[in-house]
């Protein structure tokens, strides 16, 4: 069927009232006369927006273009299902989980996950504007473009960044724990993105100097290289010495941390522009040399 036929076709009939019930209150959906695609339940097209559900599990369900939109999703539990092209703007998750599934070309713009677990879910394609996630754990996971998405507290496992990070953040201060650990990123587009105090391990970034990365100990890297700068008198020296500083004493950075950011920020933000961005690459490059050397 046509997506407009799979939508149309819940707009009659007393089942869509009795699935809704049932989705909310986690009733088993199995005895209602559905029936499968690919072994999946077929709710392909179904009208959930406002869902309002708590502490369910919905297994091996197909929302391929279904309405979740709004929906307050309360330590819900999916797995095995597909929402491949449906509509998850809005969306609110809490406590629950999503597993060995697949969102590609979901709408999730301005969904917010909070502590939630998201493991093998497939993300391609997503529209994800101001996605936000805190306290959340994602494993196996891939990613497309992120404009203004936010990931506060979140360690993030074994997944793939494929797309442009257009003022992303991901955001360790003030958390207990923000970890990167054997994720990568493939894309070199990145306008204003932001690692500020998250722990990288095995975080593998594009090549080039797009992106300028300090992997571990930013705070004590930033602070050897304004020392290993500290001959340079020009205005290049002085704004990286304060751009340094700005960065590294804000509170609630962890020793261990790692950073990033894009080249352009100095380019664009400093009086010394590009010298500046080659300077900061140089320095700060050094600085991590000379301290993984002595520890």
């Amino acid at each position: 069927m046509a997506r407009r036929e799979l939508i149309d076709r819940w707009r009659t009939g007393n089942l869509r009232t009795e699935i809704l019930r049932r989705l909310a209150d986690g009733s088993s959906l199995l005895d209602l006369e559905l029936s499968t695609v690919e072994g999946r339940l077929d709710l392909r097209g179904f009208p959930a927006g406002g869902l309002d559900s708590q502490a369910p599990t919905i297994a091996g369900v197909d929302l391929q273009y279904a309405t979740l939109a709004r929906a307050h999703l309360e330590d819900v539990n999916f797995r095995d299902c597909r929402f491949d092209g449906a509509d998850l703007t809005r969306a609110v998750f809490t406590d629950g989980s999503i597993a060995e599934s697949t969102m590609v070309r979901a709408t999730l713009q301005e969904a917010i996950l909070a502590r939630t677990t998201w493991q093998s879910v497939d993300l391609t394609g997503a529209k994800m504007k101001k996605f936000s996630a805190e306290r959340t754990h994602f494993a196996g996971c891939t990613f497309p473009a992120l404009p203004k998405a936010e990931f506060a507290g979140c360690t993030i496992e074994d997944s793939v960044f494929t797309g442009a990070l257009i003022e992303t953040r991901f955001l360790g201060r003030a958390h207990d724990s923000a970890v990167l650990r054997r994720v990568t990123f493939q894309s070199d587009e990145a306008k204003y993105p932001e690692f500020d105090g998250v722990d990288f391990d095995e975080v593998t970034f594009p090549p080039g100097d797009n992106l300028i990365v300090v992997p571990r100990n930013f705070k004590d890297v930033a602070e050897r290289a304004g020392r290993l700068s500290s001959g340079r008198d020009d205005q290049a020296g002085k704004d990286l010495r304060r751009f340094l500083s700005h960065e590294s004493l804000r509170p609630g950075l962890r020793a261990t941390a790692g950073w990033a950011t894009a080249r352009h920020v100095l380019v664009d933000g400093y009086p010394s522009g590009a010298e500046l961005a080659d300077l900061a690459v140089t320095m700060l490059r050094r600085a991590a040399e000379d301290i993984d050397a002595v520890r």
